[in-house]
């Protein structure tokens, strides 16, 4: 199928149905959302309350959420993103306004955001962010090709008591299952499925996370020291994740594959 906005400004293809939860308070934009990503494909729950969005979350699953960022903090302190990446692993698009500090988009994209989009957006930039957001959760383009019939796919990697299950997203150390961000788990399964190998921060980007942006690179370091604090028993001397200086990082061990 193909859904094409109403301005002809884009084209996506082999898109199956796509529920996205909005939250969002300026209503011009939410029209141009529903707008731009038009078509019987796409279905929006629109709110414009954090703690609604994180109760429509424990309701269904959602292949994208779309996220103002002047709406992430919670009454508790704790900040939406954190919160949605406890309970999915969406892909989730910011939106920020043009005159916001760096600062803040950065710190989303290193809290799990996977990619940043200032207002205003032209359609073509919603577009890269919709797409590569929908192919890496596997809602655009669901029939991959088929691998040799020789080939059997791991369904865990395991190596010293940290284990990661690719069939349902879940990563344990030492028995004890950890939460993971979408972020975070595309990160470790790439490093934990090239052992001993260096790959700077640039490949990681766009190996791990499907694009490299500038944003993403300097992301990396947020996303190895948050994964470090998760996994290893002392981060300031980890024993899975090295860092080479001036080169990147390794993950360090031997790791076994298991159907």
């Amino acid at each position: 199928m193909v859904v094409t906005d109403v301005f002809n400004s884009f084209t996506l293809e082999d898109v199956q149905k796509v529920d996205v939860l909005v939250v969002e308070q300026d209503e011009d934009y939410i029209s141009i959302l529903k707008a731009l990503l038009s078509g019987e494909n796409f279905c929006f729950d629109v709110t414009v309350k954090p703690q609604e969005a994180l109760e429509k979350l424990e309701e269904r699953d959602y292949n994208l959420i779309i996220l103002n960022a002047n709406l992430n903090m919670l009454p508790d302190g704790q900040t939406l993103l954190s919160q949605i990446r406890a309970r999915s692993i969406s892909p989730v698009i910011t939106l920020v306004d043009e005159n916001e500090d760096e600062t803040a988009a950065l710190a989303m994209l290193e809290e799990g955001a996977d990619y940043d989009l200032p207002k205003p957006f032209t359609p073509h930039r919603l577009k890269a962010a919709v797409t590569a957001a929908l192919r890496r959760n596997e809602v655009c383009n669901p029939e991959p090709v088929a691998a040799p019939a020789e080939t059997i796919q791991p369904n865990i990697i395991r190596t010293g008591g940290l284990e990661l299950s690719l069939g349902r997203l879940e990563a344990n150390v030492n028995n004890k299952k950890i939460n993971l961000s979408a972020r975070e788990f595309s990160l470790l399964q790439f490093l934990m499925s090239n052992p001993n190998r260096i790959f700077a921060r640039e490949e990681l980007a766009s190996r791990a996370w499907g694009w490299s942006q500038d944003g993403e690179i300097r992301a990396i370091d947020s996303t190895i020291k948050r994964l470090r604090s998760k996994i290893e028993d002392n981060s300031r001397h980890p024993r899975f994740i090295l860092t080479e200086r001036n080169e990147g990082y390794l993950f360090n061990g031997k790791v076994e594959q298991a159907c």
